[in-house]
């Protein structure tokens, strides 16, 4: 018999899971009509829909793994289907985090506006950057399958040894615990670290712009000012939520090595699906042509609604 908190982290789960594949589902079926209308489709859509095919992927493998813990926790799994879960969770958390930080880094190129011949040169090859940055993920995975096995190696021949032994090593197992994962998932810290980057550029580029105009009396804002606090608005909401993202896979990481943490685990597991399933809400706000179809889905169903009753 479920107890009233699990019975409460099921209705969350369930409301998040629902939330983030409609937003994500939104944005690529948005995309993916207007793609076969014009038979083409802008770089800044495609990563778009790129990064909703990620996250509701890496729901689909949280809500997986979720239920395989919990859900099925008396059951013996196969150690097969635990390594398969473990690097589908990673592999799709990569997917994600490389597609958010193209997204933040198309922002910048196609916003920001300086005269500088390094940001010109790197702006006539975004489509090599953006390669670049994909190709790094990949690479990254690769190298996370080969020090996972390194880490749990460490894990069953030092750590739990030496925290039989002695409580006094706690401490230092932890550290130790924190550093090795912190180096497994570095790309992740390097990604963000380029998004703030971006971010931090084109506040910059927009503190110019804003100068430039009071230079010629103009005191309102344009179109172009519009559209940098928009992308601002976008990169800051990613940073943030990448922040707390972060960090509850640093508690689910930790969970593994204590008894008794199912609930900081699964606080920790709703905390992790808020950042896929609330972010691309946010850019259906944020992005023009997504407002526009979201607005004329709801008068559609308002219609509808009205013609009912």
């Amino acid at each position: 018999m479920p107890s009233v908190l699990d019975t409460l982290f099921l209705i969350i789960f369930i409301i998040e899971f629902t939330v983030g594949i409609g937003g994500n589902g939104f944005i690529i079926l948005v995309n993916s009509i207007d793609w076969m209308k014009k038979r083409k489709i802008l770089l800044i859509d495609f990563v778009l829909t790129c990064l909703a095919i990620s996250r509701i992927l890496f729901l689909w493998v949280t809500i997986s793994s979720i239920s395989l813990e919990f859900f099925y926790e008396k059951i013996l799994l196969p150690e097969d289907l635990n390594i398969i879960c473990d690097v589908l969770w990673i592999g799709s958390n990569y997917f994600c985090m490389s597609c958010t930080t193209c997204l933040s880094v198309l922002y910048f190129f196609k916003i920001a506006n300086f005269s500088h011949s390094v940001f010109l040169w790197m702006k006539k090859r975004i489509h090599k950057l953006l390669l670049v940055i994909t190709v790094v993920a990949v690479l990254s995975f690769c190298k996370y399958l080969i020090l996972k096995k390194t880490l749990a190696n460490r894990l069953v021949h030092e750590w739990i040894p030496m925290t039989k032994n002695s409580t006094c090593n706690l401490m230092e197992v932890l550290l130790d615990i924190l550093t090795s994962h912190i180096i497994i998932h570095m790309v992740p810290i390097i990604f963000f670290v380029v998004t703030l980057i971006s971010f931090l550029l084109l506040i910059l580029s927009l503190w110019s712009h804003t100068r430039q105009m009071k230079l010629h009396g103009i005191y309102s804002r344009d179109s172009s000012t519009e559209v940098h606090v928009k992308a601002m608005k976008a990169m800051m909401s990613f940073l943030l939520l990448f922040l707390v993202h972060y960090f509850s896979h640093a508690v689910v990481i930790l969970t593994y090595y204590f008894p008794d943490s199912t609930v900081t685990k699964i606080s920790a597991y709703v905390i992790i699906f808020f950042y896929p399933s609330g972010h691309p809400l946010l850019l259906i706000l944020w992005h023009s042509k997504l407002k526009q179809a979201s607005v004329c889905v709801l008068q559609k169903i308002k219609c509808v609604r009205d013609h009912n009753t």
